[in-house]
């Protein structure tokens, strides 16, 4: 009766080993399975983000063209500004030679008559009028001078903002690496299942041969004990 009854102890030992060996290989295919998917996921999100920058970066590249017109286009709307704004000093500033004409003609009209009073003011209005021409050609060239200077600095400052908007695209975007492939767990070594089954049917080797030792000795002693009896 010993005997069968370690032979099935054994055989259970030996199944639970096998069921623990199995779950722990299939915990390690579950984890490993979770890091792959994981791995999926990342490189999916890598590639959209980087689909995502590109668009963004062409937009970037059409929207800086599109500035770059209305940059230079401004530039050209001050310039005409400043050159109304000239014309409009140089105008001035011929009417007010107009003017002194004027007022020196009249001025030869009292000199055709005589004495000294109409002499003074003949000359009086010819003088006027050559001072007003002065200050006419003076105004006009601190003018054209002003409107020259005030026309190179906003140039200075388009260029300045066309280079700005050329810097915001001058560079293409940058996706950086690409996650890297998660270290994947290796399944437990059979070995120690293997020494532990071993180890399982030596030692019901052993109880089995414990028990016919004891089953021998008993049946020996039966016998004694009928032949004396």
């Amino acid at each position: 009766m010993c005997e069968p009854v370690s032979l099935i102890s054994g055989a259970i030992s030996g199944a639970q080993q096998i069921a623990a060996s199995s779950a722990e290989d299939a915990a390690v295919d579950a984890r490993n399975n979770a890091k792959r998917q994981n791995y999926y996921r990342q490189q999916r999100e890598y590639e959209v983000q980087a689909n995502l920058d590109n668009v963004q970066y062409l937009n970037d590249v059409q929207e800086q063209d599109h500035q770059q017109d209305v940059t230079y286009q401004a530039l050209l709307d001050q310039w005409s500004s400043d050159d109304m704004q000239l014309q409009k000093i140089f105008a001035s500033n011929d009417h007010a030679i107009e003017d002194a004409i004027i007022k020196m003609h009249k001025g030869d009209y009292a000199g055709s008559m005589t004495g000294r009073t109409a002499a003074r003011l003949a000359g009086d209005s010819v003088r006027e009028m050559g001072m007003a021409k002065s200050r006419s050609l003076h105004n006009k060239m601190m003018a054209s001078k002003e409107t020259t200077m005030i026309k190179e600095q906003r140039a200075t400052q388009a260029a300045d903002d066309s280079r700005k908007l050329f810097m915001d695209v001058a560079f293409a975007p940058v996706h950086g690496m690409r996650p890297a492939a998660p270290a994947l767990e290796s399944k437990p070594s059979k070995a120690g299942l293997i020494l532990g089954l071993a180890g399982t049917g030596l030692n019901t080797y052993m109880a089995g041969k414990a028990n016919q030792a004891t089953t021998s000795w008993s049946d020996k002693q039966v016998v004694e004990m009928d032949r004396y009896g």
